[in-house]
């Protein structure tokens, strides 16, 4: 997240993006600015809350996933996945087959 933050915020970012990512990033600054997960995370309650997160991601180290289940209070459980990876691409058929039963679960 740092290297797109850097990448949208930073005229030189945006250079790289132009002419190395082929992607044309605006230079206005957002408004309104989103509110960042943490501060999201509780709206959704009471909603059940599923956060997976692979102990390889390269991108997200296990701080953010733990931030954003306590900022959920009672309403999120987290399943920390040994050796997977970043986000769906890093999901093997039994964990998507878990998400599966859990959301069946959830819905009641």
């Amino acid at each position: 997240m740092r290297r797109l933050h850097w990448l949208v915020t930073r005229p030189a970012g945006r250079v790289v993006g132009r002419y190395g990512l082929r992607t044309r990033i605006h230079s206005r600054d957002w408004d309104p600015v989103p509110s960042s997960p943490v501060e999201s995370v509780p709206l959704i309650a009471p909603t059940p809350l599923l956060i997976v997160h692979g102990d390889q991601d390269g991108y997200f180290p296990l701080d953010h996933p733990r931030m954003l289940a306590e900022a959920a209070g009672g309403h999120a459980e987290l399943w920390v996945e040994h050796g997977m990876g970043h986000a769906e691409h890093a999901a093997r058929d039994e964990l998507l087959a878990r998400i599966g039963a859990w959301a069946g679960s959830a819905a009641g």
